[in-house]
């Protein structure tokens, strides 16, 4: 009794975790040439990999910065684009409390303005990849620094596919 019971259980189990809708082809005929088809498919998801800097540290005798910006395993639809943009918390200025210390920013050699939201990097469907190289650059110039201490902003990178 139960030995049929188990069986009964597993049954159950079996039917409960095999796939649903998932219908055998039945080809029958006699004589004659007789055909059927499947449909055969994958779904492959929007991907993508961002791999933005850790951070800046610029200190007295470092006054140039270079880091790598960086996209990887880019899976697009067709006519879609990957967008990078960046901004900066404080307008590219590192504070502590009223003080603050002037930074730029270059994209691949370009200056870029303060504008907040601006694309630094593009990556279209068909691409698999991209970079940028983030040149950072102050002259730590004391005139701004009213104060010791930590003077540092937030740079946010905001990651976008539209198309």
């Amino acid at each position: 009794m139960f030995k049929k019971f188990l069986l009964a259980v597993l049954a159950l189990s079996l039917t409960l975790i095999s796939p649903q809708g998932v219908k055998a082809e039945e080809i029958t005929g006699g004589d004659t040439e007789s055909s059927g088809s499947i449909s055969v498919s994958y779904n492959a998801d929007v991907n993508y990999k961002v791999t933005i800097p850790a951070s800046v540290t610029f200190t007295d005798s470092e006054k140039t910065v270079a880091r790598a910006l960086m996209a990887s395993d880019v899976l697009l639809n067709k006519g879609s684009k990957l967008g990078i943009s960046v901004s900066s918390l404080n307008g590219f200025k590192m504070v502590n409390d009223s003080g603050y210390i002037e930074y730029g920013m270059k994209v691949n050699g370009h200056d870029i303005n303060t504008q907040e939201d601006i694309v630094i990097l593009t990556v279209l469907a068909g691409e698999t990849s991209g970079w940028a190289t983030l040149d950072f650059e102050t002259a730590l110039s004391g005139e701004h620094a009213e104060y010791a201490g930590n003077y540092s902003d937030t740079l946010t990178f905001t990651v976008q596919v539209t198309g």
